[in-house]
């Protein structure tokens, strides 16, 4: 394989991950709003010692996460995937202090954290290029 087409696939891959992680924000803000049970995410949010304002809490987490994702399609940069790396580890330890038993979960909603963070660096890297 020669620089070019390595280069090539590099900027796929990029995209690709730029997708994926867009369509991750924005399908959790879109299922935590309109079909996932609110009393459950409140609760949850309650449970991590957010019990002033709630709703209101939760809604915010709602519009940050479809906010970032709309940012991921169309605003991307270093300072972006930094940022969500941010908000990602204090979602992750938050919720594996106050919900431990998500970091046993089967489906691993918090231990795939750390491939998203992966893929985030990987973009981190790429756009100095």
């Amino acid at each position: 394989m020669n620089q070019d087409d390595f280069e090539i696939k590099l900027h796929r891959l990029y995209w690709i991950m730029r997708i994926g992680i867009a369509f991750i924000w924005i399908w959790t803000a879109i299922t935590s709003c309109f079909f996932y049970p609110h009393a459950a995410s409140l609760e949850w949010l309650r449970t991590l010692g957010l019990t002033y304002q709630t709703e209101k809490i939760f809604s915010t987490a709602c519009l940050l996460d479809f906010g970032l994702g709309l940012a991921t399609l169309f605003l991307a940069s270093r300072w972006l995937w930094q940022v969500q790396c941010v908000v990602i580890v204090a979602y992750s330890a938050a919720i594996a202090i106050g919900l431990p038993a998500f970091l046993i979960h089967p489906f691993g909603p918090i231990t795939k954290n750390i491939a998203v963070i992966a893929c985030l660096l990987y973009l981190t890297i790429m756009e100095r290029r």
